[in-house]
């Protein structure tokens, strides 16, 4: 109940400060609501959509560990793609940010079930997405989506972000950097950090779930206010930071 009412409370604060493009004097600013915030209310990837829904309707029960509580626990695979996988639009807004910015090495962390990943590297200027999962039981059920669509250009890696993240920031050196895997700002927070030290050039970083917690939220706004970054973005689903604009530091809270 406190979560609900948390989330409904950031929600209704949310919505009271989000502006649109008519708010929008920046240009990168006006072409990104346009042409990757709001076409995402339509966009779809059809062949990725029934993959979706096939998942949540698929009841298999399958064994898992949970690293946090250290404890083993039985869920059907309908049940994960329910309640983990992001919101189609949130997926369509991935798709739709790395066409308008022409990026072409995406990292993710938080693999999950494989639908955003298929997402990111949808679009044709995508040479590889890169991405991290902790559990090979999820992987593994990733890999087959992967498969079905004979997506090439996705590499998963199984292992955990304090073992694997640092080296696969150095090897593969992305444009953009997708952090949806641990959900405690300690976590997201040193990810950010590694991403910046190891990935100076690093074109956009993307927080997802930045109102999962008021803990979440609160590291938010430590990145919000850190210096390093001159531009921010808040769209509720997600924060969105662009360390290499050149501008004065601003922060935007935009409708999604």
């Amino acid at each position: 109940m406190h979560f609900f009412w948390f989330r409904l409370r950031s929600y209704l604060s949310y919505r009271l400060w989000a502006k649109g493009s008519h708010s929008l004097h920046s240009p990168f600013l006006f072409d990104l609501y346009n042409k990757a915030i709001r076409p995402s209310r339509n966009f779809r990837l059809e062949n990725v959509e029934k993959l979706r829904d096939e998942l949540k309707k698929d009841h298999q029960i399958i064994d898992l560990y949970d690293l946090k509580t250290k404890e083993n626990y039985r869920r059907t695979i309908g049940s994960i793609a329910k309640t983990s996988l992001s919101t189609r639009r949130f997926s369509a807004f991935l798709h739709l940010l790395i066409c308008e910015q022409g990026y072409e090495k995406i990292l993710e962390t938080g693999t999950s079930l494989g639908i955003n990943s298929l997402y990111l590297a949808g679009p044709d200027n995508v040479r590889k997405v890169a991405t991290l999962e902790a559990s090979s039981v999820i992987a593994s059920i990733a890999k087959k989506q992967f498969n079905k669509l004979l997506q090439h250009k996705i590499e998963i890696k199984v292992g955990t972000l304090q073992d694997e993240l640092e080296s696969l920031l150095v090897k593969e050196q992305p444009d953009l950097c997708f952090i949806d895997a641990d959900h405690r700002s300690e976590a997201v927070l040193k990810c950010v950090n590694l991403i910046m030290t190891h990935c100076p050039n690093i074109e956009c970083i993307v927080i997802h779930d930045i109102y999962w917690s008021a803990d979440m939220l609160a590291g938010w706004d430590t990145v919000v206010s850190d210096a390093r970054f001159p531009l921010t973005i808040d769209i509720f689903e997600a924060g969105i930071i662009f360390p290499q604009k050149k501008m004065e530091k601003q922060h935007f809270t935009l409708r999604f």
